[in-house]
């Protein structure tokens, strides 16, 4: 583990981690099983795979009550990109409620429909889970960095960009906002990006990314202070 909770902390949260959350203590994957019809097991099987975001991100709303003084950010980007992940979780159970085999599934032609009414009610649970989210600062909606505030916007985002090899156009855009804010941890599910940009991140710029396992290790003081840190 390579940090530790120290109070002043910075932390963004990746749109990955989000989207689980909303999903399983949103009430998302409890509303689709019970329009669908889905078996209970289901939704257990979802819940338990994914159980370290619910857990991580109920962890800082439990902490923040108590008084911790680290920081929790999602980037308006995340926000964004929160409702295109959650659309996808939503394609992903309609095509195996309809039996499409996975092998069909990457296949755009197959992406089943969403009806409307189906839409209006989750687009309801989604902000009531930001309403939960972000109230009480326990989680802060910040503006996405832009290279007309900062000089080095482009070299720390174009550097992720060619250096890093499992990066794409928003996971720069993502992390080059938290390194200008100066972020301790980024936390994310994106074990491919975590495997090819977790020395560079580190090294060049003090930022540890981590998944929401060592997040809530982190949290819980279960982790040894960073040696310089």
């Amino acid at each position: 583990m390579e940090s530790v909770s120290i109070p002043g902390n910075v932390w963004f949260i990746d749109t990955n981690v989000l989207a689980h959350w909303v999903l399983g203590e949103g009430g998302v994957l409890e509303f689709l099983c019970e329009k669908l019809e889905l078996p209970c097991d289901f939704s257990s099987v979802y819940i338990a795979r994914y159980r370290t975001s619910l857990e991580f991100i109920n962890e800082i709303m439990q902490q923040r009550k108590n008084g911790l003084s680290d920081e929790f950010y999602v980037s308006a980007l995340a926000t964004n990109e929160l409702f295109s992940a959650i659309r996808d979780e939503v394609r992903s159970i309609l095509l195996f409620k309809g039996g499409i085999p996975i092998s069909r599934w990457r296949d755009s032609r197959n992406n089943p429909d969403i009806p409307e009414e189906c839409y209006e009610h989750l687009y309801g649970l989604t902000l009531a889970s930001f309403d939960t989210l972000f109230e009480n600062h326990g989680v802060t909606i910040i503006p996405e960095a832009s290279p007309w505030e900062d000089a080095t916007y482009w070299s720390i985002c174009s550097s992720i960009l060619f250096l890093i090899r499992e990066s794409r156009t928003q996971d720069a855009m993502l992390l080059t906002t938290a390194i200008l804010n100066r972020a301790d941890n980024f936390v994310t599910l994106d074990t491919p990006l975590i495997r090819s940009a977790k020395r560079v991140l580190r090294d060049e710029y003090n930022l540890h990314l981590i998944n929401p396992t060592e997040g809530l290790q982190v949290l819980r003081g279960n982790t040894s202070p960073l040696m310089g840190r």
